[in-house]
């Protein structure tokens, strides 16, 4: 190649059949760029991975509830009306109607009888929110005396570990969900895929006829995948709007055991205890999926109404092309992200080969996510996050928009300290390393530099989080003018189990909580944290601790009048640049004009 190639692609809505794949056959040369650009800037190229759903007729008049054909057979988690989540058909109840046993639950109040007769139970399973997870598990039948029988391994798995479904931290949401006979509420819907038939009952007074529906039919709409030989290379994506996946495993038996943050226990195993799932647990997988490449551009257009999100050098078994990690020089700007399911962007795997490769060309590094903004994500995994970055070198996390998230805003790091070098006596404690080796060298997590984004209105339903969260040791890694604020729980910087070796500082953090969590204790690893030149609306914490903890030159404020000429530069610089600020959605950002604020 002598110069870049640019395949301009016409306005519309593209509805896949199956997964774009590239492969190293498919990358540029020579320095030089294929560059895939939507014709239409402004507006984009849609890419779906759905079932555009038109022809609906009244299945129950009384009741509001309309019925589709769709093929026989499909199966999909998700629907999307006019280009949000519509909710699975569901019904509240309060934990304690439910007792476990080791089946599952005997029905143990009269209120939630009625689901031991009711129809479709064998489709339908019980959900729970936690202080930090969002478990599924799937109904088996039901049983003698009045016991609700689960499918297994999920409920075995569900009910060891932390946060569990019987024992959440927090209590945040009890549901059985996935019966027609639950459809009761605006935006729900069910679909029996035996049967090929679609139901929804659409919002108060709105024509149906008129809306825009879309069942989700595939997993993946791009599959970026070279091998370490020969990696896919020098590839950009130009205003492409990715929408309209699902993803069914949680619909078998293994359930969703969620751990947090889009990680779970994935495989079809009962086990001894806890500790023995830990090496093994699974990646919810991108719907644009990126592994083995080098040097690859997203950059404009949005992920809207969809599933996954970006899934950059995962695990292997979390990429459709089964070779994972491997990703250097990806940058991802300039995008709008909203009605996800699960973490917009996923950058790192959580496997040994993510922390301890067997190989250095797995090492994801270099690479970057700026100028993009998120709001209203994750809606079917609430655990999820807008940015998550595990294992990795070297990566930039700049001038985002964060907002009305159900989590944390960005989480950086992973392993809790237990893979670090020289592990972690508390997790000997557990009994971890009775199933993998206790390290006696780095993982290759260094040199993160998290800048300049705003975070705000986070932590919308969940409680253990914060706006900027870390775990593990990461050498060289700044934290640094960042704008947290505006949560109903959480702090603005949470250093979790094993955070080591942070530098936070010149940030501006407004919090409801204390501004700073450190979960520092006898058998952590966590500790060798510098924070420093942090203006809060809480009084000043400088000094040292225990832990080797270093906090100095903190300023207390109680308006941003108040804030001197460098911390007002933090706010008004933080997210994404002032001149695109005009892409911001204009109801979740008004109060930014705010001038005492900017």
């Amino acid at each position: 190649m002598k110069s870049d190639i640019t395949v301009f692609i016409a306005p519309g809505t593209y509805y896949l059949d199956k997964s774009l794949e590239f492969s190293e056959a498919d990358s540029g040369y020579n320095g030089h760029h294929v560059v895939w650009k939507a014709q239409d800037m402004e507006r984009g190229a849609n890419i779906s991975g759905g079932l555009q759903i038109k022809k609906w007729k009244v299945h129950n008049k009384s009741k509001q509830i309309y019925v589709a054909q769709v093929p026989r057979g499909i199966e999909s988690r998700h629907l999307f009306a006019n280009q949000k989540h519509a909710l699975v058909a569901r019904k509240q109840l309060e934990r304690s109607w439910l007792q476990n046993n080791t089946e599952g639950f005997w029905i143990v109040d009269k209120q939630a009888e009625f689901i031991l007769n009711m129809d479709g139970l064998e489709r339908a399973e019980i959900r729970g929110i936690g202080a930090f997870t969002d478990r599924y598990s799937p109904i088996e039948r039901a049983g003698k005396n009045k016991t609700l029988v689960m499918k297994q391994p999920a409920f075995a798995n569900n009910v060891i570990g932390y946060d569990t479904l019987i024992r959440p931290d927090s209590d945040h949401g009890f549901f059985i969900q996935n019966a027609l006979a639950l459809l009761d509420e605006e935006n729900e819907f069910f679909l029996d895929s035996t049967a090929g038939k679609l139901y929804y009952k659409p919002p108060q007074g709105t024509d149906i006829g008129s809306m825009y529906m879309v069942l989700g039919k595939l997993e993946q709409l791009l599959i970026l995948s070279g091998t370490y030989d020969a990696p896919v290379k020098d590839l950009t994506f130009k205003g492409l709007n990715y929408m309209h996946t699902t993803w069914n495993l949680p619909s078998s038996n293994v359930g969703f055991v969620d751990q947090q943050t889009g990680a779970f226990i994935g495989e079809n195993t009962t086990y001894p205890e806890f500790e023995a799932t830990r090496a093994s647990w699974t990646q919810i997988p991108g719907s644009v999926q990126a592994s083995a490449v080098q040097n690859i551009l997203f950059q404009n257009g949005s992920m809207t109404a969809i599933m996954g999100g970006f899934g950059i050098g995962n695990d292997a078994n979390a990429h459709a092309s089964g070779i994972g990690l491997g990703a250097s020089g990806v940058e991802i700007s300039g995008m709008f992200f909203t009605e996800t399911g699960a973490n917009a962007i996923t950058i790192g795997g959580v496997q040994a080969d993510a922390h301890h490769p067997s190989d250095k060309r797995m090492i994801n590094k270099d690479n970057r996510v700026h100028e993009n903004i998120f709001t209203d994500i994750a809606k079917t995994y609430t655990s999820t996050i807008s940015i998550l970055v595990t294992y990795t070198e070297a990566t930039q996390v700049l001038h985002n928009d964060i907002s009305r998230v159900p989590y944390s805003g960005v989480c950086y790091g992973y392993g809790w300290g237990s893979n670090d070098e020289g592990g972690s006596d508390e997790y000997e404690r557990r009994g971890l390393y009775k199933y993998q080796p206790r390290y006696t060298t780095p993982t290759i997590m260094k040199g993160g530099y998290i800048a300049k984004n705003l975070v705000h209105k986070y932590g919308q339903l969940h409680s253990d989080l914060g706006g900027i969260y870390t775990l593990s040791k990461s050498p060289n890694t700044t934290i640094t003018e960042n704008w947290v604020l505006d949560s109903p729980k959480g702090s603005a910087i949470y250093h979790d189990e094993g955070s080591r070796d942070y530098v936070v500082s010149y940030s501006v953090f407004e919090t409801k909580d204390f501004w700073l969590g450190r979960n520092e204790r006898e058998l952590y690893t966590t500790g060798n944290l510098t924070l420093h030149h942090i203006a809060t609306n809480w009084t000043s914490v400088d000094g040292t601790n225990e832990w080797g903890d270093k906090i100095y030159k903190t300023t207390q404020f109680k308006s941003y009048s108040e804030l001197s000429p460098a911390y007002k530069k933090v706010v008004l610089e933080a997210g994404i640049p002032q001149d695109q600020r005009s892409y911001r959605p204009e109801e979740k950002f008004s109060w930014l004009r705010n001038e005492d604020r900017i």
